[in-house]
């Protein structure tokens, strides 16, 4: 939508709250320890770019939807180290309601062909778990260094990952672990950054590493690279937050080299 094409990574939209909790321990040097329970819903589309076809040799994506519901609890280990650990629960498929929803918007709000879905991902129950630690690094008043190890292993995507960026300003841009509660500094910020990804298994692609029921299916590449840039602005009550993503090829077909989405996200601060 925001680069007038649609192809690949098409959707995603992500409902979470979250809540910070609090307690204070005594030791040689007492400081407040914290920790995030967060709760999310989510909903990620895929198709190919070849996408009113219905002739899969013209595909270089498969349609795929994948609807979970995630479980996460990020706890402070040090004033500037956290780890996470997560539970996701969803449904590939017609359960995931990508197929629907994607047509459902092109006839009501661009008033535009549907598309095919012609041979998606199969329908599916899937399980997967969370890992991660990060790392920030004050450089002085006006920078940071963010680092990150994320990992994932489950039925829908099992792999380890590597974070690194700058953020100049008083906003820490990039929510942790999909934390928008971390770091709540006032003002603005801008994050430059790269994130790596090792896939062991993409089922989105490659289909089921248990089975072979998907009708179709393509090589997928297990490295990965994104380019992020994101702006935040963090008021009392709110934080606007709007990141760039360049990526690198999911599958060895793919004719483009790269792929460019846009996350907005608007989080609003509850008082206890």
């Amino acid at each position: 939508m925001y680069f007038l094409d649609d192809h690949y990574y098409s959707s995603g939209i992500f409902l979470q709250y979250g809540k910070i909790n609090e307690s204070t321990e005594k030791a040689s040097n007492t400081f407040n320890k914290k920790s995030y329970s967060l709760w999310e819903l989510g909903q990620k589309i895929y198709n190919p770019s070849a996408r009113f076809s219905k002739d899969i040799l013209e595909y270089d994506y498969p349609y795929g939807g994948w609807l979970y519901v995630q479980y996460s609890k990020q706890k402070k280990l040090t004033e500037n180290s956290n780890w996470q650990w997560g539970l996701q629960l969803g449904f590939t498929g017609e359960a995931s309601l990508a197929h629907w929803l994607q047509n459902k918007y092109h006839k009501v709000f661009l008033n535009i062909s549907e598309m095919s879905w012609t041979d998606q991902v199969p329908q599916s129950f899937h399980l997967n778990f969370l890992f991660n630690y990060f790392k920030k690094y004050k450089i002085n008043s006006a920078m940071k260094v963010n680092a990150e190890v994320f990992s994932m292993f489950g039925t829908q995507k099992t792999g380890l990952g590597l974070r690194a960026g700058l953020v100049f300003g008083d906003s820490f841009v990039l929510p942790l672990g999909g934390n928008y509660l971390f770091d709540q500094n006032k003002g603005d910020g801008l994050y430059f950054g790269i994130k790596t990804d090792y896939l062991i298994h993409d089922y989105m692609i490659s289909g089921s590493f248990l089975n072979q029921n998907a009708p179709f299916t393509l090589p997928s590449i297990p490295f990965r690279t994104t380019i992020e840039s994101g702006f935040s602005y963090h008021s009392k009550e709110w934080k606007f937050l709007i990141m760039y993503n360049q990526s690198s090829r999911d599958n060895s077909i793919q004719p483009r080299k790269n792929h460019r989405f846009l996350n907005i996200t608007i989080t609003h601060f509850l008082s206890n």
